[in-house]
């Protein structure tokens, strides 16, 4: 038996190389995924993707499944790029817009639906999430009144357009517009965390939050205009930018315009209540916000607002008496954003109701460039409130000739799969005996292996250095027949977002149907781990499952 499976190792050693997908998506398609051949749904995508594929989506509209308007990410490593061309040869996201909504006339249930328009899967891994040029519109989940004067918040889905939950998440050259919420909510997690360059327009309370930010995060916020906030009842006024109590924030060459108060509580540029002295404000422009620049809260625990030129001019050259690792730069000046001439006498007439509040000499300057009556109409407080800023009406309109912010005429990003592992080309079948440390255990040094197996429970010991715990899930594998307490287990370990990590945790919900059945057929190369004290001392990297 030992020659026989010395001879298997030499035939072996010929390995297949398998590489991440481009997977395409085009509106209206029917193929199967090529750049020829496009799916017609993004969510089919979605759920096909492996870890380290590429999404490439050409403009459009695209609803999710059901007509949604929920896009969920459950694999790590994936790039969701939109902004494409419809034959996908030139990318723009600010042209060419891919635009993901809620339908119109969606019947489905609400029941199960997570809060945002892309969201990560808080129960599997999305590390690594690149989200590129995508149109996040919640203007179709919320209820307004009949002229869209304002919004109705009984008949509005409340939440964030964007949350995740996984380190290292990217978000880069999208609009997200209109949400009865947050616009960004991650939990962010790990060094490599980016918001840049994306217009988030018309929210309510923050545009922005690292609330949950980990003490090991490091956010990346740089050149997003970031425009139009309303309060919203039970959380108060708007934020650009809600800094956590942990992490690393590093704010850079934003706008902040429009942020509106509650009962004078908010309107705040960028607020820092917890006193995160790791924060960096560097280079933005604030703009006609009602509460103020900044908020902070000191050492010696009192809550401050920076909300007069000259203590801004302070703040640039000495940040740490703001709780501030660095600063400079930072300015109030017009940014010379001409937002749509519709949205903007609502929303002057909505400020008209408040006097004194903002700069209506400011104002009503901006009124008269876009052609309005110079004077605004008073209204009662929650008349013109929050209703939708039309998409189309973003570029070029909210774009500054000040440098600061979204730029629009820029070399976007290209991004190709890339190699993922190597797997074997053809297997050996063994028994599971053999994995027995006083029958063969001994002798498996990376031979790609065949057997049957029962699903066992997830584990956490990880004894190969290919197979760390950051990217691997441990489950033990039964000897079939076996229960989850025998002892007569091997460690198997699959490949977060892998097409066997997939299938695995499809097989999981009825794991015991399937023991019952005999166990389910495993392929992967096995690794004797050097603990005699096992009685199965085998570990298999898994490439792949089967049901039969």
């Amino acid at each position: 038996m030992k020659r026989k499976i010395l001879v298997s190792v030499l035939f072996l050693s010929i390995l297949g190389f398998a590489a991440s997908k481009d997977i395409y998506v085009r509106a209206g398609a029917s193929g199967n995924g090529t750049k020829e051949a496009p799916y017609g749904y993004l969510w089919k995508a979605l759920r096909k993707a492996e870890r380290g594929d590429v999404i490439h989506v050409a403009q459009g509209i695209y609803y999710g499944k059901g007509g949604s308007g929920h896009f969920v990410i459950s694999v790590p490593d994936l790039k969701l790029v939109g902004g494409y061309s419809k034959d996908f040869s030139q990318r723009d996201p600010f042209k060419y817009l891919t635009i993901l909504e809620r339908e119109k006339n969606y019947r489905g249930k609400f029941t199960g639906l997570g809060e945002g328009i892309i969201e990560g899967d808080y129960q599997k891994d999305h590390s690594g999430l690149v989200v590129d040029g995508f149109v996040l519109n919640g203007e179709t989940r919320n209820g307004y009144a009949p002229d869209k004067s304002k919004i109705v918040p009984r008949k509005s889905w409340r939440g964030a357009l964007f949350k995740a939950y996984s380190p290292n998440i990217k978000i880069r050259n999208c609009i997200l517009i209109n949400p009865y919420g947050k616009g960004i909510y991650v939990k962010w997690q790990g060094k490599e965390n980016e918001i840049s360059n994306n217009f988030i327009i018309n929210t309510f309370y923050a545009a922005i939050s690292t609330r949950s930010a980990q003490a090991d995060a490091r956010i990346l916020i740089k050149n997003n205009t970031i425009a139009f906030g309303w309060f919203q009842p039970g959380n108060g006024g708007s934020y650009g930018v809600f800094v956590g109590r942990q992490g690393e924030a590093i704010i850079e060459d934003n706008i902040f315009a429009y942020l509106l108060t509650e009962g004078g509580e908010a309107g705040y540029g960028v607020s820092n209540t917890f006193g995160n002295d790791l924060t960096v404000l560097k280079g933005n422009i604030f703009y006609q916000n009602q509460g103020g620049y900044y908020v902070y809260t000191d050492e010696d625990g009192s809550t401050l607002v920076v909300w007069k030129k000259q203590d801004l001019q302070d703040l640039n050259s000495d940040p740490e008496s703001y709780m501030l690792a660095e600063a400079g730069g930072n300015s109030d000046q017009d940014p010379g954003l001409r937002p749509d001439k519709w949205f903007f006498r609502k929303f002057s007439n909505f400020v008209a109701s408040k006097p004194g509040k903002l700069r209506m000499d400011d104002i009503n300057r901006l009124r008269r460039m876009l052609g309005l009556p110079l004077q605004a109409e008073k209204a009662s407080a929650r008349s013109n409130w929050g209703m939708p800023y039309p998409l189309e009406k973003v570029v070029p309109n909210l774009v500054s000739p000040t440098g600061k912010g979204v730029q629009v005429n820029k070399t976007f990003e290209t991004y190709t799969s890339a190699a993922k592992i190597q797997a074997p080309s053809s297997y050996q079948a063994v028994e599971f005996d053999q994995f027995f440390v006083d029958a063969k255990g001994k002798e498996f040094k990376g031979e790609a292996v065949e057997f049957k197996a029962g699903i066992g429970s997830s584990c956490y010991n990880y004894f190969l250095k290919d197979a760390p715990e950051k990217d691997y899930a441990c489950i033990k594998l039964l000897k079939p027949g076996e229960s989850d307490f025998t002892r007569k287990y091997i460690f198997g370990y699959f490949l977060k977002g892998s097409k066997a990590h997939q299938k695995l945790l499809k097989y999981l919900k009825r794991r015991r149907t399937y023991n019952q059945r005999g166990g389910i057929r495993i392929r992967g190369k096995a690794y004797y781990i050097g603990n005699p004290t096992y009685r199965y001392p085998v570990a298999v990297i898994v490439y792949e499952v089967r049901k039969r």
